[in-house]
């Protein structure tokens, strides 16, 4: 096995992981809806999603250091070498900061956090979004229509992730105030609305992982 193989074994192992966590994640959210569960158990089942949610979190970090090594070993990208190794330190970087939080959930460390990581994600749709369209047009620095139309999907994923925290991140307020105060019909609406609107945002990430899984794997064009 040569270190192609191997980096492409790690680029799929980590779509694996990516996906399939982000199911199992997709799945506590939607039960956290049910009013028949105590407060209790509901927050139990949003910090289980939290921290499941590591193994996805982890896997996005590293998979587009990832698939640029596998680009430049096909010949369809050249990546400065200061660059990529940016690139490599934000990944880590970002998985650090992703244990942080988990381990201060609730805190104002949590939330500066994560204010920081929507701040990337936002950098990186856009930057994803630029070089995939100028790579569309010009034919570079990504060298083939399929790599460029993946790299920009790749780009509204974080567009998509930033939402999916925007709408879910109310949640845990809500719980709390039903600890104080108890369930009631607003409440509940309240959650309801937040969840529903995290699971549509949801099932567009999942569309297109499926499609950059595929622009990946046949290689259109």
């Amino acid at each position: 096995m040569d270190s192609y193989q191997v980096w492409l074994y790690l680029h799929v192992l980590m779509f694996v992981y990516w996906l399939g966590a982000d199911l199992g994640v997709f799945t506590l959210a939607l039960a956290i809806r049910n009013p028949n569960y105590s407060v209790e158990q509901r927050i139990l089942l949003m910090r289980m999603s939290l921290l499941i949610d590591m193994t996805p979190r982890a896997a996005m970090a590293l998979i587009a250091p990832v698939g640029l090594v596998l680009g430049e070993s096909l010949g369809l990208v050249s990546v400065p070498g200061w660059l990529n190794a940016v690139i490599w330190v934000i990944a880590f970087a970002w998985i650090a900061g992703e244990i942080v939080a988990f381990r201060n959930m609730g805190t104002q460390l949590m939330v500066r956090i994560y204010m920081g990581t929507g701040t990337l994600f936002v950098c990186i749709f856009l930057a994803c979004t630029w070089f995939g369209i100028q790579s569309l047009r010009f034919g570079e620095p990504f060298a083939t229509n399929w790599l460029a139309l993946k790299v920009l999907l790749f780009g509204q994923v974080f567009l998509v992730s930033a939402l999916m925290a925007l709408f879910y991140a109310p949640v845990e307020a809500i719980f709390r105030q039903m600890e104080i105060t108890g369930s009631s019909p607003e409440l509940e609406a309240r959650v309801r609305t937040q969840v529903n609107r995290g699971a549509i945002v949801t099932v567009v990430l999942f569309l297109l992982l499926a499609t950059i899984a595929f622009l990946g794997q046949a290689k259109p064009g």
